[in-house]
């Protein structure tokens, strides 16, 4: 599958210690950095949102 797309996009964040990585693949350059930028705004919505979660928890 690498073969038929040959640029690869990663993102890595971490999230209490743990890394989180994440690829996306794409034909294009462009593609892949349209494809990426997705990927790092869906990515840092969850953390946020993970974050929140576990500071509700906390609080009750």
């Amino acid at each position: 599958m690498i073969n038929d797309h040959p640029y690869e996009g990663r993102f890595t964040s971490r999230v209490d210690g743990k890394r989180i990585s994440k690829n996306v693949y794409a034909k294009t350059r462009e593609e892949c950095e349209e494809k990426l930028a997705v990927l790092i705004v869906e990515m840092k919505t969850e953390i946020k949102a993970e974050k929140e979660r576990r500071k509700q928890a906390a609080s009750v």
